[in-house]
């Protein structure tokens, strides 16, 4: 019978040994788990800060480029702009320089036609007259009709004024020398004779 108890004591403690294990591995397991979810959540919390650091980041990064090709969107503009300032400066000086010798050549024929020049020298100067005249419509030049207009300050420069008819007042009796559009803008004004009362 003390065989038999101590079998049974043995297996009681056994039971219980095992349940205690049981239990106690089971409370591993969870404070196991317990630490597994902290250190996970620890981990998702520096991961989220470190996504929102990134997006930050992207933000700035998207913002600068956007700035920055808006500048140099503004930088192209401005030199393609400055360069046709550059261009139209440049064609009103050697426009500009250009219009004495169109005035000596138109002179120049005028007497020659005249003197009953012979008329193969006068076809010339006129071919080569009319040629740069075509150059330089081509870059614009254009001329301002100023006879039997209206007086225009804008235009025309005058220089003397002459008696007419009342109904002729203000109005350009004589062009002196030509004026010329380069583009929209006068370039030289028309220099003109104005009748006046």
């Amino acid at each position: 019978m003390k065989r038999k108890d101590k079998t049974e004591e043995k297996s009681t403690a056994e039971a219980a040994a095992e349940m205690y294990t049981d239990k106690t591995m089971g409370i591993e397991v969870e404070v196991a788990e317990d630490a597994n979810t902290a250190e996970q959540a620890s981990e998702i919390e520096i991961l989220k800060k470190q996504l929102e650091e990134k997006a930050q980041k992207s933000e700035e990064n998207y913002d600068r480029y956007l700035r920055m090709q808006a500048e140099f969107d503004n930088f192209r503009k401005r030199t393609i702009k400055e360069r046709e300032e550059l261009y139209v400066l440049s064609l009103e000086k050697i426009v500009g320089e250009l219009l004495p010798i169109v005035d000596n050549m138109e002179r120049a024929l005028s007497v020659f036609k005249s003197t009953n020049l012979d008329n193969s020298y006068i076809e010339g100067i006129d071919m080569i007259q009319k040629q740069l005249f075509a150059i330089l419509e081509k870059n614009g030049l254009k001329e301002i009709d100023a006879l039997g207009m209206d007086f225009d300050p804008n235009i025309h420069h005058a220089v003397m004024q002459v008696a007419g008819d009342p109904e002729e007042e203000n109005k350009v009796k004589e062009v002196l020398q030509k004026g010329y559009f380069l583009g929209s803008k006068v370039i030289r004004p028309v220099m003109v004779k104005v009748v006046s009362n």
